[in-house]
């Protein structure tokens, strides 16, 4: 055995060392960004249907189109508006395109001007009385153009309710089968009663 071959020996050993430590460092520092990032990113989820409302008095409950977003994240954030999204497809021939349209203020319940903070953990909900959206409706044919459009094979265009969160992409949520039902019809049990009586 010569004198270098120890010498080349830990040099190997030497560069192997720094070459696991310098992936080691890089994996931690990619580690403690992802962390801090996916800390900072707005997280939320939401659900869109018809509610029944109850005051707790004895009296009826109230119908009401109700579209609620959840902060499952650790900051908070600012919802600036809510509304609609039909369609199948972002791009491509007009038939398939998305449409959008914002929730009429002026019918919702409570509403407080915007933009509404959501802060982690909490809930905050945005409802209108199916009497009141059934009766706006009634007044314009911007919905039948916007919720019932359907294509052969296809069907009626998938309809989510939208929530406009500051400084992230739009939050798009299915909406249930009944509140669809009532969008492309304009149709609900609880005004059929009331026209009734």
């Amino acid at each position: 055995m010569t004198s270098t071959d120890p010498i080349m020996w830990w040099t190997a050993f030497g560069a192997i060392a720094q070459a696991i430590g310098a992936a080691a460092t890089f994996a931690a520092v990619a580690v403690s960004l992802w962390v801090v990032l996916s800390e900072r990113a707005m997280k939320a989820t939401g659900t869109a249907g018809i509610r029944v409302m109850f005051a707790g008095d004895g009296s009826p409950g109230v119908y009401m189109v109700g579209i609620e977003v959840l902060n499952t994240g650790v900051r908070p954030f600012q919802v600036s508006s809510v509304g609609w999204r039909t369609g199948w497809l972002s791009r491509g021939p007009k038939a398939l395109k998305h449409r959008f349209a914002i929730q009429n203020t002026a019918v919702m319940l409570h509403q407080r001007p915007g933009p509404h903070i959501v802060e982690p953990g909490r809930n905050e909900g945005f409802y209108t009385l199916v009497s009141d959206m059934k009766t706006a409706a009634a007044k314009t044919d911007a919905c039948e153009e916007m919720f019932v459009r359907r294509l052969p094979f296809l069907g009626y265009a998938p309809i989510k309710a939208t929530v406009n969160i500051t400084g992230r992409r739009p939050l798009h949520v299915n909406v249930s089968a009944d509140l669809a039902r009532f969008l492309r019809t304009n149709d609900h049990a609880s005004t059929t009663a009331d026209e009734a009586a």
